[in-house]
């Protein structure tokens, strides 16, 4: 009987290490040879469903094997963890080296944390005096950011209170905040572009990686963001927050919901927050093909996913591409999302 069990656990065993071998091979034989690419003009066609769904992710870069994601057409990356001029340039390009389609490449310099530290000091948002000073910064953010190779920045934060972070809001009455923003998004976007966050507002109450939130959205909230979006800004980033008032998510966070997604201008580049934070997470307990066919139905252009690496991210692209053929997702708002994205990486689509 002892015999038999052992038996049958080995057998188990051998199965799991054979079926995990065998998708690595899988994954390694990934080709992005059929993307057609001339004169910078893509064909969307020539994209496979697996590919297209991968151009809406954006995975943190910072550890060099997650180069091998290009294979998958991964389109984004995300750093902040290099400590030299030098690392994250030479990082940068060697994904880009490494991928068929231009990556869009971010970070998180928007007031407090500081990606940079270790070579380059700027002011907590907090700290900025006035609309003059908020140009400069923007401006010589957007210049650092496009020498070192970035291209999209998560700033600035345009909301009234960040009781979490200590920093991240700019200071002053209704109009010296909005003017702030206004200069801050023309210095920023000289260089590199920008992203107005948490929408719809009251997205840095409650500390969302660790907790969920709700919060009531008043017409002030939504007015700063009318604001960003007057002035230009290249994207909204839709916060976790489940809301109500002004505007409703219905019960679910801002970053699954139609309602709130629809309320952004469809010409912008709409991101959810990050996906592993708890204020989302916790609505998903069994499972994250769920959740990513909820952000892509809601409306979501590119999804930050920081948890994924080779393994994941197949497993995940494989079964995301079967609930589209299932129609669980929709296949027209995957397109969108791809044309859009590949246009902000200075592409024709057709």
């Amino acid at each position: 009987m002892k015999k038999g069990i052992i038996f049958i656990i080995l057998l188990v065993l051998v199965l799991v290490a054979v079926f995990y071998f065998w998708n690595l091979d899988k994954m390694e034989n990934e080709s992005t040879y059929n993307i057609i690419i001339e004169n910078d003009t893509v064909q969307l066609s020539s994209l496979t469903l697996r590919q297209k769904l991968a151009q809406m992710i954006m995975v943190r870069g910072d550890n060099r094997e997650n180069i091998e994601l290009t294979n998958l057409s991964i389109g984004s990356i995300f750093l902040d963890q290099q400590k030299s001029e030098e690392s994250y340039s030479e990082l940068i390009l060697d994904y880009q080296n490494s991928s068929k389609i231009r990556l869009l490449v971010a970070t998180d310099l928007e007031g407090t944390w500081n990606p940079f530290i270790w070579f380059k000091e700027f002011p907590k948002n907090k700290d900025v005096k006035n609309e003059t000073e908020a140009f400069q910064i923007g401006k010589e953010q957007g210049e650092l950011l496009k020498r070192l190779g970035f291209n999209l920045n998560f700033a600035p934060v345009s909301e009234y209170e960040d009781d979490i972070y200590g920093g991240r809001a700019f200071s002053g009455d209704k109009e010296e905040i909005r003017g702030k923003l206004k200069a801050y998004i023309e210095g920023l976007q000289e260089n590199v572009y920008g992203v107005c966050k948490h929408y719809p507002g009251k997205g840095m109450i409650k500390n969302l990686h660790l907790e969920k939130d709700s919060q009531e959205i008043e017409k002030e909230d939504l007015e700063l963001f009318s604001y960003c979006i007057e002035n230009n800004i290249t994207g909204i980033m839709v916060g976790h927050q489940v809301v109500e008032g002004e505007i409703n998510s219905q019960g679910k966070p801002a970053s699954v919901s139609k309602e709130v997604i629809d309320s952004v201008p469809k010409s912008l580049l709409v991101v959810s927050d990050e996906v592993n934070m708890a204020g989302l997470k916790n609505f998903y307990l069994f499972g994250k093909r769920k959740m990513y066919g909820d952000l892509i139905n809601s409306g979501e252009n590119l999804i930050l996913d920081f948890n994924l690496d080779r393994k994941s991210a197949y497993k995940l692209l494989a079964g995301l591409e079967e609930d589209v053929k299932d129609g669980k997702i929709d296949e027209e708002k995957v397109d969108a999302s791809v044309r859009k994205i590949l246009k902000l990486k200075g592409y024709e689509v057709v």
